[in-house]
């Protein structure tokens, strides 16, 4: 019983740890897409709060699962060196960085250089389709976070 105990100990605080940078990183595309008003469109209508709440549940399910697969903490020893794997640490700061890397150049891409002809400023027009845009982010940085915490060391 005390193993599994661990188990949930560790799957939560590697939980906490992943849904606070999802927070800078949900925070940080708000910066990034400067002519996007996620938070204050998203307020103005429901289905948009909805979207972004459910975006976040997206999220937050894809951590969860991701750390009770395979949280930070892998020994069963309490000393830190043991108890917390600094790589697993690593590899996920480094994704959270990826995805506000791709977030950017997405940004870039779409809002900017218009290379497919879409000019991804005009999402701010409507509070649904900030709503439907802030979703997808979430999802897309819960499934980069996931992968981070389930993929192979060695």
């Amino acid at each position: 019983m005390t193993s599994v105990l661990l188990w949930f100990a560790r799957a939560f605080v590697s939980s906490l740890i992943c849904l606070l940078l999802g927070y800078f990183g949900i925070r940080g595309i708000a910066y990034i897409t400067t002519e996007i008003n996620e938070f204050g469109k998203i307020r103005e209508d429901p289905i948009a709060t909805s979207l972004f709440v459910s975006g976040f549940v997206v999220f937050a399910g894809l951590v969860i699962y991701g750390s009770m697969v395979n949280p930070f903490f892998l020994g069963q020893n309490v000393l830190i060196g043991a108890y917390f794997n600094l790589e697993r640490l690593l590899i996920v700061v480094m994704s959270f960085a990826v995805s506000l890397l791709f977030g950017w150049l997405f940004y870039i891409v779409f809002a900017k250089l218009r290379l497919f002809g879409i000019d991804l400023d005009n999402v701010n027009k409507s509070p649904i389709a900030v709503g439907i845009f802030m979703f997808s982010y979430e999802v897309f940085l819960g499934l980069i976070m996931y992968a981070s915490l389930v993929l192979p060391l060695g």
